[in-house]
């Protein structure tokens, strides 16, 4: 009987090929980066290393269509959004990817599926895996775009949901400075997680308010 490394090791092998030709060269390197990446992460946090590792592999499967055909895929799918698809475009391949990749691997468990449908848009209660995939999407060595050395450097020396938030800023901050749309949840991710700063450092915010207010 296989344990639980030779599991994900197995689907591992048969993924790869598969995505090499779902997915332009980039966009494969990108996902094998994430992976490496997430595995890391995994190990210093001590989670599953091979779920991580699939996970960030998976997490792009439907990065290669355009709008329209995203758009298609989640009516074909059945797939609830409740805000207008047209808008962000760019962030369905992650529902639609974690809903293709649950139909061509059924034995994967849902926690794996969970974490690529969460990896654009986030969510109130990330779990761990979640929030490695969220991150390592962002800092995987191939990435370029903006200042992530502090969120690379942060990694293993601050908990998973700090580590979060701060990607989160960054994320958000990205999307304004482009003028980009951003999902109707997101505000309530960023203060779900600002929340849980707060009431785990109540000094740290009555200092924030004392300057805001100019009081001494």
């Amino acid at each position: 009987m296989k344990d639980k490394q030779e599991f994900y090791e197995d689907i591992y092998k048969r993924a790869r090929p598969m995505l090499e030709s779902r997915l332009s060269e980039y966009r494969l390197l990108h996902s094998i980066s994430v992976s490496n990446t997430a595995a890391m992460m995994a190990k210093r946090y001590n989670i599953d290393v091979g779920k991580a590792r699939l996970a960030g592999l998976l997490h792009d499967w439907d990065k290669n269509y355009n709008d329209e055909q995203l758009f298609k895929r989640v009516v074909d799918f059945g797939i609830e959004v409740g805000w207008r698809i047209e808008d962000m475009g760019s962030i369905l391949h992650a529902l639609t990817g974690a809903e293709a990749v649950k139909r061509e691997f059924p034995e994967l468990s849902s926690d794996i599926i969970q974490a690529i449908a969460r990896h654009t848009t986030g969510a109130v209660n990330m779990s761990e895996l979640d929030i490695i995939i969220y991150v390592a999407d962002m800092i995987e060595p191939l990435r370029s775009q903006g200042n992530l050395t502090p969120l690379r450097v942060a990694v293993g020396k601050i908990p998973l949901d700090e580590l979060f938030l701060k990607s989160f800023e960054v994320s958000m901050r990205h999307l304004i400075k482009r003028h980009r749309f951003i999902h109707p949840e997101s505000l309530e991710v960023w203060n779900a997680y600002v929340a849980k700063e707060r009431s785990k450092n109540p000094a740290k915010v009555e200092l924030e308010t004392r300057r805001f207010s100019g009081s001494q």
